[in-house]
């Protein structure tokens, strides 16, 4: 299977640097490209570890930085009560033709209505379980890590992603 592009909001950058498993992106995708708006999020406090990890990932060139003037985002986020990065994020990945790496459910909402298809940071770790990337130990300890550090997932969510994960790891 050939890898794709992917955009990513800052969220699952941040979420996934927290548990050190930015990296799967990587491993994942073509190139992980992320608006400029969203680069001076995720990096804005400088001395966080996820920041660091992030930054690390700019500078040695697998995450891209856009400079890509998108001249609608501020018309979007208000129209679709969003964010000004999700926003970029959607449009950048409808330009480039790539999925989106969101959380936001009404970020991802907007998204397919503009024909980009989306995925979350707990499915990039089912991604990652499902080409053998993280054992169902791995993926369970992470998804516990991102709710220990204030990830929110309901219970039913939560239970159907340990489900999938086992079912991926054939036990």
């Amino acid at each position: 299977m050939s890898k794709k592009p992917a955009v990513s909001n800052a969220s699952p950058l941040i979420w996934l640097a927290k548990i050190g498993k930015l990296e799967l992106l990587k491993a994942l995708f073509e190139k992980v490209v992320i608006p400029k708006r969203v680069y001076l999020e995720v990096v804005s406090d400088e001395r966080a570890p996820d920041a660091m990890v992030i930054e690390g990932a700019v500078k040695s060139g697998w995450v891209e930085v856009s400079e890509e003037k998108l001249e609608d985002a501020a018309t979007l986020a208000k129209a679709a009560g969003i964010h000004l990065g999700e926003a970029e994020a959607i449009l950048l990945a409808r330009k480039l033709g790539a999925s989106l790496i969101v959380d936001e459910r009404e970020a991802s909402e907007t998204a397919h209505i503009f024909g980009v298809s989306t995925t979350g940071t707990v499915a990039v770790l089912l991604l990652a379980s499902a080409r053998g990337m993280l054992t169902f130990a791995d993926f369970k300890e992470s998804l516990d890590g991102l709710i220990s550090l204030g990830f929110w997932l309901s219970v039913d969510v939560y239970n159907r992603a340990i489900e999938e994960a086992r079912s991926l790891s054939g036990g």
